[in-house]
C-alpha cells in the first residue's frame, strides 16, 4: 500500500507508528460507527429477546419449581400411611384417633410447603370429604362432586386447570389413595391452589413499561397471568393455539390497536408455554434514541483517537524502544541499523517465543490425559459451571461435543475378585486396558471423556445430540462394548447409563443417577446394561407383590406382632422368583426391608442402634446364606422391636395419666369431666378412661370425686369459709349432694369434721 511513497517506506517507526495509529484508530470507528447505525433496532430486538428469554427461564425455573412441589407434597400425602389408613377406616367417630392423625399429617405437610394450598380427601366408599378449609362434609356438599365424577376409576394422577369445568376457580391436583394398588381406590387426594396464588409468579417479574407475561398449557389455556382474571381463560390472540408461534424468528401481534413482539418458550418439565410481549414502539423509540447516540459518539471517538494517535504515538514507541534496547546493543538513531534492526531483533525474539511456546505445548499435551481425568471428576463433582466450562475449553481444548450429556458408570462385578486375580501393576494395567476398550468404542461415534472415578469404576461422560435415535444408539454402543469385555477380560462389568442432562452443571445429577442404577445389580445379575427405562419396567414387574408383602411385614413387626411377622418372612423368602432367589440379589430386597424398618422406628423415636447394635447394612453383608438373614430378623431384630414398643406404649400411658391428673388439680373447681380432658388431650374418652384407670387402679370420677372431698377437709379445717360456698366451688347443686357425697367418703357430715379438727 505504501511501496509507492518513498518517503513512507524511507521513515523511521515512531513516524510509521503514528500514521498505522491514525489509520488504524479512524477506520475502526468510522466502519463501526455505521454498521452500529444501521443495526440499532436489530440490536435493541435481540436484546429485548434475550432478556425476555432470560425472565422465561427464571419464569419456568420457578414455575417447574413449583409444579415439582406440588407433584411431590400430593405424592408424599397420598402414599402417607395415616391418609391410606383413614380412607380405608372412614370417619367415623369409632376410628377418631386415626381421623385424627389424617387432620395431623396433612396439616404438617402444609406447614412445611413454600407454597399456600388446600387439601380435600374424598372418602370414596363413604360419601364424605375432609377439607382443610371446611373440615368433614358430605361429598354432595363438595364443591367438586362433578368433577370428581369424570374422573377414570383407575387413574393414577391428574391436572385440571381453573375454569376448566363450571364453578372451578382454582387448579386441581388429584391422586388415588392408595397409589399403588391393582384395584379402585378407597379415597382421592385432591390439593387446590388459587388463582391469586398462581398470579404471583408472573407479578414478582419486574417486565417495567407495558410488557405482558403469560403461562399457558398444552391447551392453550393461561395458568399463569399478572391479572388473576385471565387464568383459567383462552385468550382471543391466541385462538389458532400456542405451537404456531414457536418459529425462529418472533413472532407479532395486534392487541387494541397497538403492536407487540412475542417471545415464546417452551418447558421441558411440564410442556408449558411461556410467552413475553413488548410493544413494538418502545423498540423503534430505543432504535431511533440510540441511532442518533451512536453517531454522536462515532464523531466523539474520531476526534479523540486523532488527538491521541498524534500525542500517543511517542509513548506507544517507548516500551518497543526499551525492548529492543535490551534484544540489541544501542544504536543511533540516524543510523540505518536504527530502520532496519529493529525489526530483525523483534523477528528474533518472536521465534525464540514461539519455539518456547511449542515445547510448551508439548508438555501439555503429555500431560493432557491427567488434565482430562481432573476434568471429568469436577464435572462428576458438580464443581464445573458455564463460565469454567469456557475457560477450560479455551485453555485446555476440553470440550464435549452435542445438545445433551449422558453419563455411564463402567463398574467391575467382582472387585474383591479383581484384586485377587491382578495384583499392583497388572491391576492398574488391566484398569487401563479396560478404560482404553471404553473409550475407543464409543469415540468412534461420540464426542466423550472417561475417567476412573473409584477403584474398580470408570465413569464415561458422552456428548450427545437431541432426539431419541441418537440415545439408542448409545444404549446399542454401551452393549456392544458390554459383548467386548465379556469377551477380551477374565471379568464381568456391569454398566449403568443415566437419562441425558442438559449443562455442564447437571453432568452430577446424571452420575448421581447412574451410581443408583448401579445398586440394581443385585436384582438383575452381573454384566448387564441398566438403564432407567429397564430398572422401572422391571420393578414393576418384580416389585409388585414383594413390596406389598414387604409392607405386611413392616407394618405387622411395628404392630409389635413378632411371632407373626416371623412367619410372614419365612413365607416372603419361601416365594421370592427365580429372579430373586440369587443371594446377591435378594440382599437388595432385605436392604430395603430394614431401611423401612429404620423409616419407621425413626418417627416412633425408637433408636435403631438399640436394636441392631451396629450399622445393619454392614451385619447384613457379612452374612452369606439367605437363611442366615432370615433367622437374624426373625430370631433378634423383631422381638427386640417389640419389647421396645411394648416399652414406649408403657411410658405414653403413664404421661398419659400424669397430664389428666395435673389436668384435675388445676381445674377441679370447673365443670369437669372425661369428654373435656379427652378433647383437650386429642384422645378418645374410652381410650383415657382405660389407660387412667390401668395406671392409677381408680376410675376417673372416683378420682375426681376423692379428690374434691380432700380441698373439703382442707377448706373446713383451715379457713372459715361457710359450707354452701364449699359446695359451690366444688360444683355440686346442693349443700345436701355434697353433705351425701361428703359423708360417704370422710363417715362425718362436713360440720361434724369441722368441729371434730378443731377440737370443739
Amino acid at each position: 500500500m505504501w511501496r509507492p511513497i518513498p518517503w513512507f517506506r524511507n521513515t523511521t517507526f515512531k513516524r510509521k507508528l503514528f500514521v498505522y495509529s491514525l489509520v488504524i484508530s479512524l477506520l475502526p470507528v468510522v466502519v463501526t460507527g455505521t454498521i452500529l447505525a444501521r443495526m440499532a433496532a436489530a440490536a435493541v430486538q435481540e436484546e429485548v429477546n434475550k432478556n425476555h428469554q432470560v425472565i422465561l427461564q427464571e419464569m419456568q425455573r420457578q414455575v417447574d419449581s413449583f409444579w415439582a412441589e406440588l407433584d411431590k407434597a400430593s405424592f408424599q400425602l397420598a402414599n402417607h400411611r395415616a391418609l391410606e389408613q383413614a380412607v380405608q377406616l372412614g370417619p367415623s367417630d369409632k376410628y377418631l384417633d386415626e381421623m385424627l392423625e389424617l387432620v395431623d399429617t396433612i396439616q404438617k405437610q402444609r406447614s412445611i410447603s413454600e407454597f399456600q394450598y388446600d387439601v380435600s380427601v374424598i372418602f370414596v366408599n363413604f360419601g364424605k370429604v375432609y377439607s382443610s378449609r371446611y373440615g368433614f362434609i358430605d361429598l354432595n356438599d363438595f364443591a367438586y362432586r362433578d368433577i370428581i365424577d369424570r374422573i377414570p376409576p383407575h387413574f393414577r394422577s391428574e391436572i385440571i386447570p381453573p375454569d376448566t369445568y363450571p364453578g372451578q376457580s382454582e387448579l386441581l391436583s388429584l391422586r388415588p389413595v392408595p397409589i399403588f394398588s391393582d384395584k379402585q381406590g378407597s379415597g382421592i387426594l385432591v390439593i387446590h391452589i388459587q388463582k391469586d396464588k398462581l398470579a404471583e409468579f408472573a407479578r414478582h417479574v419486574d417486565l417495567g413499561g407495558n410488557r405482558r407475561l403469560y403461562v399457558f398449557d398444552e391447551q392453550g389455556v393461561v395458568l399463569i397471568s399478572r391479572t388473576p382474571e385471565e387464568i383459567g381463560t383462552r385468550p382471543a390472540l391466541f385462538a389458532g393455539g400456542v405451537p404456531r408461534y414457536y418459529s425462529g424468528e418472533p413472532a407479532e401481534i395486534d392487541i387494541g390497536g397497538e403492536t407487540y413482539r412475542v417471545t415464546l418458550r417452551q418447558s421441558d418439565y411440564t410442556r408449558w408455554s411461556y410467552v413475553a410481549m413488548t410493544p413494538k414502539k418502545e423498540l423503534t423509540r430505543q432504535a431511533d434514541r440510540m441511532q442518533a447516540t451512536t453517531f454522536g459518539i462515532m464523531a466523539l471517538l474520531a476526534a479523540f483517537w486523532a488527538l491521541i494517535a498524534r500525542f500517543g504515538s511517542k509513548r506507544l514507541y517507548g516500551p518497543v524502544q526499551r525492548l529492543l534496547q535490551q534484544l540489541r546493543p544501542p544504536a543511533r538513531e540516524d543510523s540505518p541499523a536504527a530502520f532496519q534492526n529493529e525489526w530483525h531483533a523483534l523477528d528474533a525474539y518472536v521465534a525464540g517465543m514461539l519455539q518456547t511456546n511449542q515445547q510448551l505445548r508439548r508438555q501439555l499435551n503429555e500431560q493432557s490425559p491427567y488434565l482430562k481425568e481432573t476434568i471429568v471428576h469436577q464435572l462428576l463433582r458438580g464443581e464445573i459451571n458455564s463460565n469454567e466450562a469456557k475457560r477450560v475449553r479455551q485453555n485446555f481444548g476440553f470440550q464435549l461435543r452435542g445438545s445433551r450429556f449422558v453419563v455411564c458408570l463402567v463398574d467391575i462385578d467382582d472387585y474383591a475378585h479383581f484384586q485377587q486375580l491382578y495384583k499392583d501393576k497388572d491391576l492398574s494395567l488391566m484398569m487401563f486396558a479396560l478404560r482404553k476398550m471404553v473409550e475407543e468404542i464409543f469415540e468412534e461415534w461420540y464426542s466423550c471423556a472417561a475417567g476412573i472415578s473409584m477403584p474398580g469404576q470408570i465413569a464415561l461422560i458422552v456428548g450427545l445430540e437431541k432426539g431419541d435415535a441418537a440415545l439408542d444408539h448409545l444404549l446399542s454402543t454401551a452393549q456392544s462394548f458390554l459383548d467386548a469385555s465379556s469377551k477380551y477380560f477374565q471379568f464381568t462389568v456391569s454398566m449403568a447409563c443415566a437419562r441425558p442432562v442438559l449443562t455442564y452443571r447437571d453432568i452430577s445429577e446424571g452420575y448421581r443417577e447412574a451410581r443408583d442404577l448401579l445398586g440394581y445389580r443385585l436384582l438383575y445379575g452381573p454384566g448387564k446394561l441398566l438403564t432407567p427405562q429397564q430398572v422401572l419396567s422391571q420393578e414393576k414387574q418384580i416389585a409388585g407383590e414383594l413390596v406389598k408383602r414387604e409392607k405386611h411385614i413392616v407394618s405387622t413387626v411395628m404392630q409389635g406382632k413378632a411371632d407373626e411377622a416371623a412367619a410372614l418372612l419365612r413365607e416372603w423368602v419361601r416365594d421370592m422368583p427365580p429372579s430373586v432367589r440369587h443371594f446377591n440379589a435378594a440382599l437388595g430386597l432385605f436392604a430395603h426391608l430394614i431401611g423401612e424398618l429404620v423409616l419407621y422406628m425413626q418417627e416412633l423415636e425408637l433408636p435403631p442402634h438399640e436394636v441392631f447394635g451396629e450399622d445393619p447394612y454392614k451385619r447384613l453383608y457379612k452374612m452369606t446364606t439367605i437363611h442366615e438373614v432370615t433367622e437374624w430378623l426373625a430370631g433378634t431384630v423383631f422381638p427386640s422391636i417389640g419389647e421396645r414398643l411394648e416399652l414406649a406404649q408403657t411410658g405414653k400411658q403413664q404421661r398419659l395419666a400424669g397430664e389428666v391428673i395435673r389436668y384435675i388439680h388445676n381445674h377441679f373447681d370447673t365443670d369437669l369431666s372425661l369428654q373435656q380432658i379427652a378433647d383437650q388431650l386429642r384422645v378418645s374418652p374410652s381410650h383415657l378412661s382405660r389407660v387412667f384407670k390401668e395406671e392409677t387402679g381408680v376410675n376417673f370420677i372416683d378420682y375426681l370425686i376423692r379428690y374434691r372431698m380432700d380441698k373439703a377437709k382442707e377448706w373446713l379445717a383451715h379457713t372459715e369459709m361457710p359450707i354452701k360456698e364449699i359446695a359451690e366451688r366444688l360444683r355440686y347443686t346442693s349443700v345436701q349432694n355434697f353433705a351425701r357425697v361428703f359423708k360417704q367418703c370422710v363417715q362425718l357430715p362436713p360440720g361434724e369434721y369441722r368441729k371434730r379438727f378443731r377440737g370443739e
